[in-house]
């Protein structure tokens, strides 16, 4: 009874709205040059950019072939750290 009670008191956090229809132009993430918004990769800097946030600016897309990458580097030196000195 007790937590319906607190949950009823607790204020409800408000979703904040986004209007796309207002932004024009979307801003690169890393040099902050002002882009159309169907661009799919920086003219100056070349860094690939994504949808639009709502402070206008392109969100990075994430470099996944580094990712994988590093994950089979690790891999691959913990497999050869255990043949090289555990066995």
């Amino acid at each position: 009874m007790r937590g319906s009670m607190a949950l009823a008191g607790r204020k409800q956090k408000k979703k904040e709205t986004v209007d796309f229809a207002n932004i024009l132009v979307k801003r690169c993430p890393e040099c902050f040059i002002n882009l159309p918004l169907d661009a799919k990769e920086c003219f100056s800097c070349h860094t690939r950019v994504g949808r639009v946030d709502k402070f206008g600016r392109a969100r990075k897309k994430p470099n996944w072939i580094a990712y994988i990458l590093c994950i089979i580097s690790w891999v691959s030196l913990i497999a050869y750290i255990n043949w090289a000195f555990l066995n």
